[in-house]
């Protein structure tokens, strides 16, 4: 490269740095000659966001934790593993307590546990604006919030305008993972007794018949029939008992103080929200200023030629 050439690169660098610092005073300029606009924009914006937040009823929240009860997860993890100590057993129960949270997580999201609720606290009332029972599991789905931990537990919060009400729905989830725990374990239970009851006439069946069998085999019948009277009597009190299936580790409490509405943090954003969108406003009204002006400025310009026609031909003929 030339001196010559880097001597006219130099002006044209240093005019561009001056042209960039041009435009961004002129922007500059722009915003401080609509400061007040942007300002009141700013200022009715956090305004109405915070009168808007202030006039929303306020919100109780009440959150329960429960875990699988140990039998479970011991007959979930299987047997002869050692004691609770075992590193192993531990490993594997914590799997199980995965496993079992999961299906927890299922139960208390599903239709049948939410209509329950819904007739239960009568929510169609107390939820405002609600036409359909879908429009009540939707607000009931929208103020519960069920989370998993890695140890297995589960823990369940309820939003509500209630304090009472939102410890109440809180612990009723409880007792209607419960009640469908039960269930399945009693329908478990059934199928085993009703299984045991065939083998059993099977048994008694063949036993009836034993002048016709060998001694051996009878024998091992006799041992058979024993086992399957021993399995039978245990399911029977395996059906018939009521133990709870879960574990309430943390019950839920009523409230003192309801729930922080964020008034602070959304005054901000909308104010944030606000500035950019006075800006704009700012540099369009400027835009449409200067439009007006120019467009003002070439009218007595127009206006000039069209009465000196004479001036108009002589300028055109020298152009040509």
């Amino acid at each position: 490269m030339t001196d010559s050439q880097a001597k006219s690169q130099q002006p044209l660098s240093a005019k561009m740095a001056v042209d960039d610092e041009i435009d961004l005073l002129d922007y500059l300029r722009v915003i401080w000659r609509y400061r007040w606009m942007v300002l009141a924009v700013c200022v009715v914006a956090m305004s109405l966001t915070v009168v808007l937040t202030l006039r929303k009823p306020r919100q109780y929240q009440s959150a329960v934790t429960i875990v699988p009860p140990l039998d479970i997860l011991q007959k979930e993890s299987g047997s002869g593993l050692g004691s609770l100590n075992s590193p192993l057993l531990r490993q594997v129960m914590d799997t199980a307590a995965g496993g079992i949270a999961k299906m927890y997580v299922e139960i208390l999201q599903s239709r049948e546990v939410a209509d329950s609720l819904i007739d239960r606290f009568r929510l169609m009332d107390a939820y405002e604006n609600i036409r359909y029972r879908s429009g009540a599991r939707d607000q009931l789905k929208k103020n519960t919030t069920v989370k998993t931990t890695d140890g297995g537990a589960v823990r369940i919060t309820v939003t509500d305008r209630d304090p009472n009400r939102s410890a109440a729905i809180a612990n009723a989830y409880v007792e209607e993972l419960d009640k469908r725990n039960k269930k399945l374990s009693a329908g478990q239970a059934t199928s085993k007794r009703v299984f045991l009851e065939n083998r059993l006439k099977e048994v008694e069946g063949k036993l009836s018949k034993i002048d016709n069998i060998l001694s051996r085999e009878a024998k091992t019948q006799e041992m058979v029939y024993e086992s399957l009277v021993l399995q039978y009597e245990m399911a029977k009190m395996e059906e018939a008992r009521s133990m709870p299936t879960i574990q309430v580790l943390d019950p839920a409490v009523v409230p003192e103080l309801p729930v922080g509405r964020g008034t602070a943090r959304k005054g901000m954003m909308a104010g944030v929200a606000a500035f950019m969108l006075g800006i704009f406003l700012a540099f369009s009204r400027e835009y449409v200023v200067q439009a007006r002006r120019r467009e003002g400025e070439a009218m007595p310009a127009r206006k000039h030629g069209s009465r000196d026609p004479v001036a108009a031909a002589t300028v055109a003929v020298q152009k040509s």
